[in-house]
């Protein structure tokens, strides 16, 4: 099944190694960055008549169109105008894998057993890449954008590789990654980011459901105990209005994001003896958390609702990471004080993805 891939160093980083000390830290923001694109709906049913493969009939009901909500952030902008475009485009299946670029949580949806969701941006010289948005929109507002089902079709059809025992397979049995190519303009500055929204051409089987995006509802923070790591009293529930004040000299806090839904769904993977999709029934979605700032680092970088693949969890699943300050290179007011924003970005393995922002207050003195 697939998920999506980190660089090795970032992987180093956030394991805590020290392989790639000459690198900046991926959870710190320091320049126009793209953390998260959510898109509603994440994952799209058509339940299309197929009597005639090149000549899909669907219900419009059944393609609604997208809302698309970018966490662009810009800390060294100064406040200059920010805005962005989307672009849609078939997956390519034959494109290198995505490997992850510091970009956002890059919530790449599993698409069954596949393994072929390529990490290549929209050409703009192609017939099937298709301009979405008819201006430039300014960041923090949403964009509302739709496919029509000539669009779909050649998705479809252009999303076909073959197995390694010549059987055809792509987004008419194992999903449509579709690509977004979200392309930001800050003052000439640009930059892009890719996200996948998941299309079935029809229902797996009668027990599918479109998924559902997971949230964060609260944020918890306190320091841990030295000598057991377990949380010291008060715990305190971050205001999403009011900026959580750490002591003076403090420069560290466990941050914990609360547990999302996580729900079972149905998906397709290729049988081992017949080499075609059949269904399959995930009994829980995995859920990643990914911890930025604009002021800080975090250790780890990202955590999860499960243990990794072949692990068994003997004790409860940790969704916290250390919020860690450093206050010899922190900007800091006439008074020692400074303003940390932090973002915490929940995704899941269908494209659904939300955050949340809460703000720290540091005092030096």
């Amino acid at each position: 099944m697939r998920g999506f891939a980190r660089l090795a160093c970032a992987l180093a980083v956030f394991a805590g190694g020290g392989a790639c000390t000459n690198f900046a830290n991926p959870t710190m923001v320091v320049d126009l960055r793209v953390l998260a694109v959510a898109v509603e709906p994440s994952e799209i049913i058509l339940d299309a008549d197929l009597s005639d493969p090149t000549m899909p009939v669907v219900d419009p009901a059944n393609n609604p169109p997208l809302t698309v909500t970018p966490l662009i952030v810009d800390p060294a902008g100064g406040g200059r105008p920010v805005t962005y475009t989307v672009s849609a485009c078939p997956n390519n299946p034959f494109a290198p894998a995505p490997p992850g670029s510091g970009q956002g949580a890059g919530a790449f949806p599993s698409g069954g057993a596949r393994t072929t969701v390529g990490s290549a941006l929209c050409d703009p010289t192609s017939p099937t890449t298709w301009l979405l948005t008819a201006d430039p929109v300014p960041n923090g507002t949403a964009a509302t954008v739709a496919l029509t089902i000539d669009q779909l079709t050649a998705a479809f059809m252009t999303d076909v590789f073959p197995d390694q025992y010549g059987n055809l397979h792509g987004g008419f049995d194992l999903g449509e990654p579709l690509t977004l190519d979200i392309k930001v303009d800050a003052g000439g500055e640009e930059i892009h980011a890719v996200k996948r929204v998941l299309y079935w051409a029809q229902r797996i089987d009668a027990a599918q459901k479109p998924n559902q995006t997971p949230r964060i509802d609260t944020v918890l923070a306190y320091a841990r105990d030295p000598y057991n790591q377990q949380p010291e009293v008060p715990v305190s529930i971050v205001d999403p209005n009011m900026p959580l004040a750490l002591d003076p000299g403090v420069s560290r806090r466990w941050i914990q994001p609360s547990p999302g839904d996580t729900e079972s769904y149905e998906t397709t993977i290729i049988d081992p003896d017949t080499h075609r999709a059949v269904p399959y029934t995930v009994a829980h979605e995995t859920l990643r958390y990914h911890f930025y700032s604009d002021l800080a680092a975090w250790n780890p970088g990202i955590t999860s609702s499960e243990p990794p693949p072949g692990f068994v969890a003997t004790q409860p699943v940790h969704l916290e990471a250390e919020f860690v300050a450093n206050f010899d290179t922190i900007p800091t007011d006439a008074d020692g004080k400074a303003l940390a924003t932090i973002w915490i970005v929940v995704s899941d393995d269908r494209a659904g993805e939300s955050w949340t922002t809460r703000q720290i207050q540091l005092s030096t003195r």
